[in-house]
């Protein structure tokens, strides 16, 4: 009968520290991830309304880490009398309607960052070259790069092959950070109140314990 009285009177007080434990409150750490990768690309150009085209690009690497060896990436460009490209991922900037919106995929296994791109080039037709730079914005990512987040800069130098479809080969070198969020428990000042919590009801049970032995 004690013990039963002692079990009934204890249990809502381990509901109470297990529900105060489970509410400690959270915080969000950064982990870091530098990045540098040279990339062998291809780049092929599609016209389709007035200087306007539709670009893919494919991009390889020996040296970049994280299995992200492989990029693919959709976007639309305009050309302008001298030669100078500019690149956006929605083609109604450009006036055009009915193409999908534009994307960057970095990687082909479980590692894999999403993303768009911002770039502007200039081709020089005289000698077939051509140089561009920009960002890749990354917005998420699967694998070690879940919830990724990241500005990634880039450079290109290309030989141009012109053609109904103009392709671009060259080098590319893209670098940055990229930030995955990681959520940590945070100590809080309800750690040491809690251990005073449970040593004052443990001196609570003893006395009460000593009552009804005696």
């Amino acid at each position: 009968m004690i013990l039963r009285s002692l079990q009934v009177w204890l249990v809502p007080l381990v509901l109470t520290f297990t529900s105060i434990c489970s509410d400690a409150m959270r915080a969000t750490a950064q982990t870091i991830y530098p990045f540098t990768g040279n990339y062998r690309t291809t780049v092929n150009i599609e016209p389709i309304s007035g200087n306007v085209s539709k670009v893919f690009e494919v991009g390889l690497s020996d040296d970049a880490p994280y299995d992200l060896g492989l990029y693919e990436g959709l976007t639309y460009s305009v050309l302008d009398a001298n030669g100078n490209l500019t690149f956006n991922n929605n083609p109604e900037v450009f006036g055009v309607q009915g193409f999908p919106q534009g994307y960057i995929v970095f990687g082909s296994n479980t590692n894999k960052l999403f993303g768009t791109s911002d770039a502007s080039a200039s081709v020089n037709f005289e000698n077939l070259t051509a140089k561009g730079s920009g960002v890749v914005n990354i917005t998420d990512g699967e694998g070690i790069f879940k919830n990724a987040t990241s500005t990634l800069l880039f450079s290109e130098e290309d030989i141009v092959n012109l053609g109904s479809t103009i392709t671009l080969k060259g080098q590319a070198l893209v670098s940055g950070s990229i930030e995955v969020p990681q959520e940590v428990l945070e100590p809080t000042s309800m750690t040491p109140l809690i251990s005073i919590g449970l040593i004052g009801a443990s001196f609570i049970v003893r006395r009460r314990y000593r009552r009804l032995a005696g």
